[in-house]
């Protein structure tokens, strides 16, 4: 975080890393953790394109279905529980306005739907880490 004052523009997303493979879609906390899991993908020869949306209210749609299109991949990837998630409106909006330049499924991962439990050890078993956006990766493209 800078020094000095700054502002984030409304509604405009901000392309954390350039890819050409898939899109990794995030905003908040998730955004350290996607960078972190595309560094470890490039070791095995996968670029990702990280898409930190920076505002969910409203988010920017065009740069978004932009990478989509360019890499035909993708994968949403949020704190909150993966049902009724804010992914799964990123999900429909993309199979909605992007079906065709898809050559995979959209993958959505999030938090299960279970208790946070109240120790750190179990608590890395209900978020969603750099490890499980490896894994989606991977399975957005084939391998």
């Amino acid at each position: 975080m800078p020094d000095e004052e700054y502002t984030i523009p409304i509604g405009k997303a901000r392309i954390a890393r350039e890819g050409k493979d898939v899109s990794i879609v995030v905003y908040g906390v998730m955004v350290s953790r996607a960078l972190t899991a595309a560094e470890e993908l490039a070791k095995e020869g996968i670029d990702a394109e990280v898409i930190d949306l920076r505002t969910v209210s409203p988010w920017d749609k065009e740069t978004v279905l932009a990478s989509v299109k360019k890499t035909g991949r993708v994968v949403v990837a949020h704190e909150a529980v993966k049902q009724c998630g804010f992914g799964a409106e990123l999900s429909a909006t993309i199979a909605e306005e992007a079906f065709s330049n898809l050559k995979a499924p959209i993958v959505r991962i999030g938090a299960p739907f279970v208790p946070i439990p109240m120790t750190p050890h179990l608590e890395d078993m209900c978020r969603t880490l750099p490890k499980d956006i490896v894994a989606a990766v991977k399975q957005a493209v084939g391998k």
